[in-house]
């Protein structure tokens, strides 16, 4: 999908590179081409994931024993573990 920044009447350069700069970041298209520039192998993309998991589970369980904690935060940590 490509990003088409136009710009405006009164935009300078830099305005157009900061709204594509934002637009870039917005859909992880920098992040994507970093994950792929090395292949990997299944097995360490497996650990990672382990890692990234077992790293989310403790944070639920710390943020649950907090008071001021928002509802959403948390399901947000859960819709991450669930996926």
């Amino acid at each position: 999908m490509p990003i088409i920044v136009k710009a405006q009447g009164s935009d300078t350069t830099g305005d157009v590179i900061k709204r594509f700069k934002k637009a870039s970041a917005a859909s992880n298209i920098v992040i994507l081409t970093k994950e792929r520039a090395f292949y990997q192998k299944p097995s360490q993309k497996r650990a990672v994931k382990k890692i990234e998991m077992k790293r989310l589970r403790k944070r639920a369980r710390s943020l649950k024993k907090m008071k001021n904690i928002s509802p959403q935060t948390l399901q947000r940590i859960n819709d991450r573990l669930s996926a």
